[in-house]
């Protein structure tokens, strides 16, 4: 039984998957408000497990409405 690991997404790939600018991307990793990985000094690679992990911590939930109340 072998467990396989989801490719790497790019930068490019990770703003399509989060329908943001490419350069929004940039941004989140020069703030290093998101996670990433370097590959050699210039390339950046995202993990698909951990970014989820990290959209999952920034979900807020919707309030639910007690019944009769509007």
């Amino acid at each position: 039984m072998s467990t396989s690991t989801p490719p790497l997404l790019s930068a490019q790939e990770l703003a399509d998957v989060l329908n943001v600018r490419l350069t929004r991307v940039y941004e989140l990793i020069h703030a290093r408000q998101i996670p990433f990985t370097k590959v050699g000094r210039r390339q950046v690679r995202f993990d698909p497990v951990v970014i989820r992990q990290w959209l999952d911590a920034r979900t807020t939930p919707a309030k639910l409405q007690a019944s009769g109340e509007r």
